[in-house]
């Protein structure tokens, strides 16, 4: 489906090329010269329409309004203007945990308030839910909500509106068979690049986000969480991001405060339309024995899935074409058997800072590291290794039906790789 906006807006040359690989056959590991589109090509060529338009809200309401330049000037009256002033730089709201019947919204200020989410299908809100604490780190969960279905949301506090009108999306049921999904990782440093990646991520219009962890430089720098969610702020108010921890985030108060994930928070799953995803805590400290508690519940997540698409993410990779350390061998041994067990047919990964595409026993597995971090190219020949690619990069995966389209973008448009997936 996306594939065909690209065409004639990138050049590419040297060794890459467009078809799907043989999943069998490796390939010696190509010299790669990209020859990137303009920006504002780009943005014309790969914008794609709302697709949240198709299924309106079944709550009743009145005629729906449009958010005008009037409603939007009361952003920027004194009282508005005042209160900003009084809470600070305002991070945020921003989408975690949504499912079929509810979500989370998150924010943070930069001093102490309250604030409440107004919200409804349509911008009148005729719903409400306040979060009590008076603190800087903000959450508040909505429930009852309806399937497959575009709310309107707003952040106020009192009766000052500190942000426009906004909008989400609940998660649909097994029966949508299309999605629509972003993975990328290791942004750690260049705010550039990934403020890049973050601008062509909202031109494609995914579903959700995957973080594959290391998501800052230093997990105890307050400074470098707050950087990373005002880059991410205008694709996160309306898309749901979920992340893994990376060897950065091990020791981070600021992961736990921030993110409200499902489970544990370290390891957990999730379903989003035709597809359930299981995200693990995978460093090179990981205790994957049979006794362990992540060891065990991965087990019984497996066995209980029933989703067509299963995709597991996490931040170590099981295979790289990397210098590979005890640490990669025992997480290949422990974890693959259960992969190929019950059918996974994707692992994404990254803490190696490129992107690698590899096949092994009917799986696809991908190292998408190359989110802003120092870049490696200490890549060595590989069996198993299908392609490559030493430079900053996000992977677009969707899903109509029986078919999934995998492409990997570098932060200007331009296509780094791409495969087909098929449903038996």
């Amino acid at each position: 489906m996306f594939g065909l906006l690209f065409i004639g807006a990138l050049v590419v040359v040297g060794a890459i090329y467009y078809s799907s690989l043989t999943a069998e056959t490796p390939i010696p590991i190509p010299t790669v010269e990209v020859i990137f589109t303009p920006t504002s090509e780009k943005r014309a060529t790969v914008a794609l329409p709302p697709k949240w338009t198709e299924t309106p809200s079944p709550i009743p309401t009145e005629t729906p309004t449009v958010w005008s330049e009037t409603e939007s000037a009361d952003l920027n009256s004194s009282e508005a203007l005042a209160k900003k002033q009084a809470i600070g730089e305002l991070l945020g709201p921003y989408l975690q945990n949504v499912t079929t019947d509810s979500v989370t919204i998150a924010w943070r200020t930069a001093g102490a308030s309250q604030g409440e989410i107004v919200y409804g299908g349509t911008s009148e809100y005729n719903l409400s839910v306040v979060d009590d604490m008076i603190g800087k780190q903000h959450h508040v969960i909505l429930s009852d909500l309806h399937p497959d279905t575009h709310y309107h949301y707003r952040l106020i506090s009192g009766d000052v509106p500190l942000t426009e009108d906004l909008t989400f999306h609940t998660a649909p049921g097994p029966e949508k068979k299309s999605l629509s999904f972003v993975v990328y990782g290791d942004t750690q440093k260049r705010p550039e690049i990934h403020d890049a990646i973050i601008d062509q991520a909202r031109s494609l219009t995914p579903d959700l986000v995957l973080h594959v962890g290391d998501l800052v430089n230093k997990g105890r720098d307050e400074a470098q969480w707050d950087e990373f969610f005002w880059i991410t702020k205008e694709l996160l108010a309306y898309v749901p991001l979920f992340p893994t921890l990376g060897n950065h985030e091990l020791q981070s108060e600021d992961y736990f405060e921030r993110f409200f994930l499902p489970g544990n928070e370290r390891w957990y799953s999730f379903s989003y339309g035709p597809a359930f995803f299981i995200c693990l805590e995978i460093d090179g400290f990981t205790k994957l024995d049979d006794v362990s508690e992540q060891y065990q519940w991965l087990q019984q997540t497996l066995a209980k899935n029933t989703q067509p698409w299963l995709f597991v993410f996490f931040h170590k990779p099981p295979y790289s074409a990397e210098y590979e350390g005890q640490s990669e061998a025992y997480i290949r041994a422990r974890l693959t058997p259960l992969f190929e067990e019950h059918g996974v047919q994707l692992v994404f990964s990254g803490h190696n800072h490129n992107y690698q595409r590899s096949h092994v026993n009917g799986i696809t597995y991908i190292v998408t590291g190359g989110g802003g971090g120092d870049l490696s190219d200490r890549i060595k020949q590989d069996e198993h290794l299908l392609r490559y690619f030493v430079g900053f990069h996000f992977v677009l995966i969707d899903i109509e039906g029986d078919k999934l389209n995998a492409l990997a973008l570098t932060p200007e448009g331009a296509i780094i790789d791409r495969f087909e997936l098929y449903l038996p």
